[in-house]
């Protein structure tokens, strides 16, 4: 297998013996460059310049593993299998547009990988240190809508997919990720918890696997398990803005309101809490609706959105307390983070929640 371990590595002999069939004609050279400060933390992704025979260019976008011990932590959640078994076998099933994928390739005893995407520069990439705006959170909720109710209960049919609430890597999230970052979290960035949020964190980190269980448990569908700004692009079509998904190393089946629980939490900010919230997760409930999911009530829906919720929090943690942030970028994406997952716990009451489980 052609590995890269550094962007450096993707070199003319490597572009020519896994590309140059799909270009028609040779490449003569490459030049590679980060793809963008700080994005990134559990993989490393980069593009690629490739000057063709004929002396024209095309640039690919590739992903790799992770340069820091991040690696480490990704192996052992399968994302590197996740994402390379979804470009495979499901891309051409989801609703939502994902990148054309150019080539796939995993060492199964490593988890060394390549993959090779389309190059989408006619497409914006999300900004998570921004704000989302009603108009892009709404598209975000009816888009996992579409996605969840294509696959619900019927997950069973790809038997490939890791499962979210699986017992090993729930003990893997609390005692790895979890429990180590919520101290270094606090000790750096105390200003932001308020009240009792302290106190909510870190006991929804002892509880984790329980609360995992609980917000996991019912019908199941595939989701994206990352889904943000950040990992999206976001084109105009038909004079809105659409999406285009990326990064789906955590996919696999799971409850459905976890996508949109981490997309809020993940994205939106003060002004989208309240009544836009509620709004929006009745609009992902219609579009669930409409695509033929039924026995599953609002009700049922809101409740998991909290649960979800809560979980989802260990996002924020990993990145403030546990991970390697990479730069500067790094660090203010983990402080937007854990400001946006706090407010989004304290809308919708997460902490009287907590305490009637």
């Amino acid at each position: 297998m052609l590995t890269v371990q550094r962007a450096t590595d993707f070199t003319c002999d490597l572009a020519n013996a896994l590309l140059a069939p799909a270009l028609g004609q040779p490449v003569t050279a490459v030049h590679t460059a980060p793809l963008g400060e700080g994005v990134g933390l559990m993989s490393a992704i980069a593009r690629a310049t490739l000057t063709l025979a004929d002396d024209t260019q095309r640039t690919v976008v590739f992903k790799y593993p992770a340069e820091t011990a991040n690696a480490d932590i990704a192996k052992g959640l399968n994302y590197y299998r996740n994402e390379l078994n979804f470009y495979r076998e499901l891309a051409a099933d989801s609703p939502i547009e994902v990148p054309a994928c150019l080539h796939a390739s995993i060492d199964e005893a490593t988890q060394d990988f390549l993959l090779i995407l389309e190059d989408r520069q006619d497409a914006p990439a999300g900004d998570q240190l921004r704000d989302c705006d009603e108009a892009l959170m709404g598209r975000a909720f009816t888009r996992a809508g579409e996605l969840h109710g294509r696959f619900w209960s019927r997950t069973q049919a790809y038997p490939w997919l890791t499962p979210h609430n699986e017992p090993a890597a729930n003990r893997f999230r609390r005692d790895a990720i979890f429990r180590p970052g919520v101290a270094p979290t606090l000790e750096r960035f105390g200003e932001l918890f308020t009240g009792n949020s302290a106190e909510t964190v870190a006991q929804i980190a002892e509880r984790f696997v329980e609360l995992f269980e609980l917000a996991m448990a019912g019908p199941q569908t595939f989701i994206h398990g990352d889904y943000r700004t950040d990992n999206m692009l976001l084109p105009e079509q038909g004079g809105m803005q659409d999406i285009i998904a990326v990064d789906w190393q955590n996919c696999g089946s799971g409850k459905g309101p976890h996508d949109i629980a981490y997309f809020s939490a993940q994205s939106c900010g003060a002004a989208l809490r309240g009544d836009v919230e509620l709004a929006q997760l009745r609009r992902y409930h219609d579009v669930l609706v409409g695509s033929g999911v039924r026995g599953y009530s609002f009700d049922e829906c809101l409740h998991d959105y909290r649960l979800n919720l809560m979980i989802t929090m260990i996002t924020p943690v990993a990145v403030c307390g546990t991970l390697d942030p990479g730069n500067e970028r790094g660090v203010a994406l983990g402080r937007t983070m854990l400001t946006r997952s706090l407010a989004a716990m304290e809308s919708m009451d997460c902490a009287d929640l907590l305490q009637t489980l």
